[in-house]
């Protein structure tokens, strides 16, 4: 009987332990959340202004805003005594201005902001949409209550939530900053037009702490898109016309891809597949020796996860090559024979030029920045509202938002980071149909003091294909060991003249 009544016990207490952790799974508690904080009234709020009054534990008083407008606009300013700091993710960069300057925020710091945009702006709605994942939640005990910690991690960039146990409602929010951890504790929660919103914060961030009393907080009012743009600065250098820049690098195109022709370099590239959640299912690197010719790139493949092609594979790799760059030079010499036929006027429907972007989009915030010790043009663009696509390029490219920096003196794009801001579909969706989370940053280095080539690109990307099959990737880019070469009539690559980096 003692041992009937054991094995009962131990099933019954497995049946309990496992509904328990159902039951406070991750999604659980955001779904507790947010029944908690309002329900279907968080779904009403398009946007929120709260403004309050700041007290330092110096004694220092100031002033307090927050700013958010959905999809993704958010902006924070912090004002005391001779200290001003404001953060903002504008839907297509963002960035920072505190006692070290004005500057855009680039890698994890732009990702972490963006996140923390969408989840302000969605109230922890959509997170699957917008390809935030939910890692396992915690219990811990603060100051005697129970609480559930989440983190909330997309692209790599993480942002850590605390719940109340009994009220479900937020109380501390953690992440990371230039300066290391920055924490904000949340209580006084007072409901307005049907939602629990905080009327007391603390902010602390290093040796510095805040104490804010939220006066204001309100809702859907109409939002000052200039609020969340890059700010002026004044006394800065006259900026130069953006359609003028760009059509003087398109103009410069050909004698760049002369120089680009003259380098051979390493590419390692990594690609990860996804689950529907955007979670890591399968990882491969290859590395490859590249050559560009005739502006085309042309790559022998190395090796895979690290290891070497056998002797017998890389025959058949150089094989592939040479066949390759026949065809090169085949396409390159109807091409021409095309262009001077046409006058030059000659473009296919599916290639997208950086005067297609300018023409479709809105250009904002154009600013003089530092990149990589160069002075470069920067400027965010975003779909012109009321643009109709005549072709599949406008198509895409009017539904395309992000940043873009230039060098003036090189005319050279160096940076460049573009989003899918609505869902991109060919053939209406049955051939395949982009999602709007693709996005792809890609960067240049400048090689010998003469030309910009590629150092870094990072795109994810997520589609549906034939209506049925989901295709969700992740690709990692890294250039580097540029080397002149020299290729002769028949385009036939010699060895590098160079063996080592400029």
């Amino acid at each position: 009987m003692k041992k009937l009544f054991a094995v009962v016990l131990i099933l019954l207490s497995g049946f309990v332990i496992e509904s328990l952790a159902k039951e406070l799974s991750a999604q659980k508690i955001v779904d507790r959340h947010r029944k908690a904080a309002g329900g279907k009234a968080l779904n009403r709020v398009r946007s929120t202004m709260m403004t309050g009054r700041i007290k330092t534990s110096e004694g220092v008083e100031g002033r307090f805003s927050l700013r958010a407008s959905a999809p993704d606009r958010f902006r924070i300013d912090i004002e005391e005594g001779d200290f001003k700091s404001s953060e903002c993710y504008n839907g297509k960069s963002a960035w920072r201005v505190d006692p070290r300057g004005l500057r855009t925020l680039l890698g994890v710091e732009s990702k972490r902001l963006r996140l923390e945009s969408l989840i302000v702006n969605g109230r922890l709605s959509e997170l699957s949409r917008n390809k935030i994942i939910l890692k396992p939640a915690s219990k811990l005990n603060i100051d005697g209550r129970d609480v559930y910690s989440i983190e909330l991690v997309r692209d790599d960039a993480g942002v850590k939530l605390f719940f109340d146990a009994a009220t479900w409602l937020l109380i501390r929010k953690e992440k990371e900053n230039s300066e290391g951890k920055e924490e904000t504790f949340f209580s006084d929660y007072r409901p307005v037009d049907g939602v629990m919103e905080p009327h007391s914060l603390r902010i602390r961030n290093g040796s510095k702490e805040f104490l804010i009393s939220i006066d204001r907080v309100d809702h859907n009012s109409v939002a000052d898109e200039t609020a969340f743009h890059y700010p002026r600065v004044e006394g800065s250098k006259p900026l130069p016309d953006v359609e003028a820049l760009l059509r003087a690098i398109v103009a410069n195109q050909e004698r760049i891809e002369e120089l680009v022709d003259q380098y051979t370099f390493r590419s390692t590239e990594i690609e990860r597949k996804l689950d529907g959640s955007g979670k890591v299912k399968e990882t491969e690197t290859r590395d490859y020796e590249v050559t560009t010719i005739s502006g085309r790139v042309v790559k022998r493949l190395i090796s895979i996860d690290g290891k070497e092609l056998s002797p017998q594979e890389q025959e058949k790799e150089d094989r592939r090559i040479q066949k390759e760059v026949e065809q090169i030079v085949k396409e390159r010499e109807k091409e021409l024979a095309k262009k001077e036929k046409s006058g030059g006027d000659e473009k296919s429907e599916d290639r997208i030029t950086m005067l297609d972007i300018i023409r479709i989009s809105e250009i904002t915030s154009v600013r003089r920045e530092v990149f990589r010790g160069y002075e470069v043009i920067a400027f965010d663009y975003e779909p012109r509202k009321g643009f109709k696509p005549r072709n599949r390029a406008e198509n895409l490219a009017s539904k395309l938002a992000g940043t873009i920096w230039v060098d003036e003196k090189a005319q050279q794009i160096v940076r460049l980071e573009a989003r899918l801001i609505d869902s991109f579909k060919i053939g209406g969706g049955l051939l395949a149909s982009v999602s709007p989370s693709t996005a792809i940053v890609f960067e240049q280095e400048k090689i010998g003091g003469e030309v910009w080539l590629p150092s870094y690109a990072d795109m994810n990307f997520s589609a549906r294909i034939m209506l049925f099959a989901k295709f969700n990737r992740s690709f990692e880019r890294r250039y580097s060991d540029y080397r002149k070469v020299q290729v002769d009539s028949t385009y036939q690559i010699s060895n590098p003249r160079e063996n080592k980096k400029p």
